[in-house]
């Protein structure tokens, strides 16, 4: 009987020390350096932190987080981060956190480190990124269907729309080449406009950029340009015709001129570099996601079913790549 009785605390013991053993590995230290558009910006930055949420939420981690104003503090906050040795992976978000994060991991060996939306080739670095064309593609093929439409009175006679970056960078040149290709795959008679803001953070030169093309005569403009973006959102309530979000679901700012939105599900993305690491699957290395992936696509919003028809076939075809995308503006243009 007291065998018995052994045996069977010996058992409750072991189902409580597993028990506790999951709940150790389901929580986890991350750190998080944003990037310099900071908190607020309705898009990129704003993505990242609801995955931490997310996170937070499914897993019970505990987070710390910084906002550089400059890129020259990424380093900085990197490091102490680092330094602390009590972070069970760090997240950078953004392409210009690459130089200071390979700094940092060259000296951090031990440590984990993943970034988002940019290639770090270090052996403690997981590497996030997007088929940026993919969605680009997706946003010129919506703006095509639209911008052709005679029922709406939004839409102006001339077949123009535009596409405003935040900075000349490859993964932005990316996605305004396939917003091109996308546009002229609908119809090759469209004029697309682009330009850049040459900053993440300043809505009021997205704002004159936008209105320079609406009066040039495009009705439609995407705005992939982080913070900057939301210049682009006002212009096009203004002047009542269609703004196209990025990043994340920007409709509620402009609900009668939000058309549409570039998602990028940075929130999953950030949500599944720390899972692997609480699960001891961290991978370092490139890990690319695009549409296939449900990295990338669009919301609804204020689209007819008949383009959003169109949009799911055109999706379709991009996952079993029967559509060679262009990932230049030149390749895009000839």
């Amino acid at each position: 009987m007291q065998k018995r009785g052994l045996l069977l605390g010996m058992a409750l013991l072991l189902v409580l020390v597993l028990a506790l053993g999951s709940v150790v590995q389901a929580e986890g230290r991350i750190a998080i350096v944003f990037a310099t558009g900071g908190l607020g910006d309705k898009s990129f930055n704003d993505s990242a932190y609801e995955g931490m949420k997310m996170a937070e939420e499914k897993y019970g981690i505990e987070f710390d987080q910084a906002e550089p104003s400059a890129i020259a503090e990424y380093e900085t906050y990197l490091t102490q981060f680092a330094a602390t040795r009590r972070y069970d992976l760090i997240i950078s978000i953004g392409f210009d956190q690459a130089d200071a994060l390979n700094k940092v991991a060259s000296r951090f060996k031990d440590q984990k480190f993943a970034i988002v939306d940019m290639v770090v080739d270090q052996p403690n670095v997981a590497s996030y990124v997007y088929e940026e064309k993919e969605r680009g593609f997706l946003m010129g093929v919506a703006s095509a269907l639209m911008t052709t439409r005679t029922d709406d009175p939004r839409i102006n006679a001339e077949k123009k729309i535009g596409v405003i970056g935040g900075m000349k960078i490859p993964l932005i040149d990316a996605n305004i080449a396939g917003f091109i290709a996308g546009a002229k795959y609908v119809d090759p008679g469209i004029e697309v406009l682009h330009s850049y803001v040459g900053n993440w953070a300043d809505p009021a030169k997205g704002k004159e950029l936008a209105l320079s093309m609406i009066e040039q005569g495009v009705d439609i403009v995407w705005g992939a340009a982080g913070r900057s973006g939301l210049g682009v959102i006002k212009a096009a309530e203004e002047e009542n015709c269609y703004a196209i979000g990025a990043d994340s679901d920007q409709g509620y700012l402009a609900p009668d001129n939000i058309l549409t939105n570039g998602m990028k599900f940075v929130n999953n993305t950030v949500l599944i570099a720390i899972e692997q690491v609480l699960n001891d699957n961290f991978k370092p290395g490139i890990h690319v996601l695009g549409v296939k992936e449900g990295a990338l696509g669009y919301s609804k919003n204020l689209l007819p079913d008949g383009v959003i028809k169109n949009l799911e076939e055109v999706k379709t075809k991009i996952i079993n790549k029967e559509i060679e995308i262009p990932a230049t503006i030149e390749e895009a243009n000839s």
